[in-house]
């Protein structure tokens, strides 16, 4: 056995085990067969998992978002019986709000005399054109800025410290916090609201993520008037807002316009009544999946958005909410 080398050697050894080498390359085959059959059955796996999860995420955080929309939209413009006129008109003796979201078309959170005040209003986010309040917005995206009573009605001893207030009383109507100094026992105190939403994009582990954003007025400790900022939800990517107006006031839509179309005298509501809002929602998948190229055409409204042949998944969104708390 001394005098065995090589490859006969290699022979012996199998012929001792009871293996010849053609035996031996087709279990090395089969092997191999089998680790790719495996491999290739994992990877369809992880691939189908991650589909799954992404479209999960995308269910859900569309249903979060359709709950925020339903729930802040139906109430839009509505001042307990007054009209933005007379809204517009309204007296105060409060600061000014620190970080107000102002712009030429609107005055702001309070109503200043000679200055429009706007009960509603969008507009398409420009590089150097936007609120004053925002910081670094998505520029091409859409924003949504509403003002309106929220809740019910309250007495003078059941206000809160850190919301502003909207009296209404047969004589006159104005804003007030609880430590105003004229607040009347018997009349009646509603929370005012004032919020903008827009999408801003950040950084989150390396990677740019659009993000819906939220200003919304309150008092703070110190009892000053501020816009603050929150994050709601990650990955939204574009909105888009449709308007239904009532050109002859007889309550039903006539047209509807985009917020491209949309000028000045339609939010300001003198001849035109906006009675309904229809929203488009993009959202998009946080994780890049790169088995997956997107290249689809979304309809949003008037507007289409054309995926830029990314490894992003997404899901369009839309709804529509009519409301009948304006007056002119």
């Amino acid at each position: 056995m001394c005098h065995l080398t090589g490859c006969k050697f290699l022979w012996w050894c199998l012929e001792m085990r009871g293996f010849t080498l053609v035996e031996l390359l087709v279990s090395l085959t089969l092997g191999l067969v089998l680790m790719a059959f495996l491999i290739g059955t994992l990877f369809a796996t992880q691939q189908s998992n991650r589909q799954t999860q992404q479209l999960v995420q995308l269910q859900q955080n569309s249903q979060t978002l359709m709950s925020l929309f339903q729930a802040e939209l139906p109430n839009l413009m509505f001042f307990a019986g007054r009209s933005l006129a007379d809204v517009a008109s309204a007296t105060h003796q409060l600061a000014p709000v620190l970080g107000d979201c102002a712009s030429d078309t609107d005055v702001g959170s309070l109503p200043v005399k000679g200055r429009p005040y706007l009960g509603l209003y969008t507009e398409i986010v420009q590089q150097h054109n936007h609120l004053e309040c925002l910081s670094q917005p998505k520029p091409g995206s859409e924003l949504l800025q509403f003002k309106r009573i929220v809740g019910v009605s309250l007495t003078a001893t059941q206000m809160r410290s850190n919301r502003i207030y909207f009296e209404t009383s047969p004589a006159s109507s104005q804003f007030v916090t609880s430590s105003s100094a004229d607040l009347v026992p018997d009349s009646l105190y509603w929370p005012y609201s004032h919020q903008v939403f827009y999408i801003a994009e950040q950084k989150h582990s390396g990677e740019i993520v659009p993000v819906l954003m939220r200003k919304r007025l309150i008092r703070n400790a110190a009892g000053q008037n501020i816009m603050t900022t929150d994050s709601i939800l990650d990955g939204v990517e574009r909105m888009h807002f449709e308007f239904g107006l009532d050109a002859n006031l007889d309550g039903q839509v006539d047209y509807y316009l985009g917020t491209a179309q949309m000028q000045p005298e339609h939010w300001q509501q003198q001849k035109h009544r906006i009675i309904n809002i229809k929203f488009y929602l993009l959202l998009r998948s946080l994780d890049e999946d790169f088995s997956y190229q997107n290249n689809q055409l979304y309809q949003m409204g008037r507007e289409w958005f054309k995926a830029p042949s990314d490894p992003f998944r997404r899901l369009l969104v839309s709804s529509s909410v009519a409301f009948s708390n304006t007056r002119l």
